[in-house]
């Protein structure tokens, strides 16, 4: 899928490159600002859950996005734009997490609990290129910028001889560059109003330091930094108010 959108997306940017030097005069496509949300398919290795692998981030595969966007057109096909979105995603699979620090431990007991999420903060610019047909526009756009992501807290509860051991992997954060790369299509209710439907490839790599406190140094699973790609296919679903033209 992500390879699907990255090679339309070129040849439809192709296209109209090539349009926009052969065409003859006409309208502009309009311009839009858009509210939007959808779903977020979370890939790489912070979805893995294996204890053992200080890759593994425990996220949930599947969250949730929202955000605000628009783009302003030059001419008859291309524009420049911006999206501003926030994405988050659940922590899954903490009992392997429990388990895998009870062995290491040799204690009685131990509960991990989360008390936030996977949060990722994008604030993206870049050219957008456009071919309207009838209440139809076809849009590509290519936006890259700065991304701040947050992780979640991991408390974890440890019990032995009746004498409670609390210890935590505390939230953690991290600016990194990002870029996200996808097709979409509105379509005209009215000469202002409409929808939006829109597919995106993204990609960032934050460096994230992470914060420990009451944590053994040895003994068990320990996490000081986390630098691993992450990728996401975003669906959204938007709202749009379009002028000019």
């Amino acid at each position: 899928m992500k390879k699907l959108i990255l090679y339309i997306a070129a040849s439809f940017i192709s296209y109209a490159a090539y349009a926009q030097d052969n065409a003859s005069d006409g309208a502009k496509p309009k311009s839009f600002f858009a509210v939007t949300g959808g779903m977020s398919n979370l890939m790489g290795n912070i979805t893995k859950t294996d204890y053992h692998n200080n890759s593994s981030g425990y996220a949930a595969a599947m969250g949730y996005n929202t955000g605000i966007e628009g783009a302003y057109f030059l001419n008859k096909y291309l524009g420049v734009g911006g999206v501003f979105s926030f994405a988050s995603f659940n922590v899954t699979g903490l009992q392997t997490m429990s388990d895998g620090f009870k062995h290491d431990f040799g204690v009685d007991s131990i509960a991990v609990t989360v008390t936030t999420k996977y949060n990722f903060f994008n604030y993206l610019v870049g050219p957008y290129f456009a071919y309207p047909y009838k209440k139809f526009t076809f849009d590509a756009r290519v936006v890259a910028g700065f991304v701040y992501v947050t992780t979640p807290e991991f408390d974890i509860f440890v019990e032995d001889g009746g004498k409670p051991h609390p210890c935590a992997q505390n939230i953690s954060s991290a600016g990194a560059f990002g870029f996200q790369a996808g097709l979409g299509v509105r379509y005209s209710i009215t000469n202002r109003i409409g929808l939006k439907l829109g597919a995106d490839y993204y990609s960032t790599n934050p460096n994230i330091t992470i914060q420990n406190s009451n944590r053994p140094i040895a003994g068990a699973r320990l996490l000081t930094n986390y630098h691993e790609p992450i990728s996401m296919m975003n669906i959204n679903l938007g709202l749009i108010y379009q002028f000019g033209n």
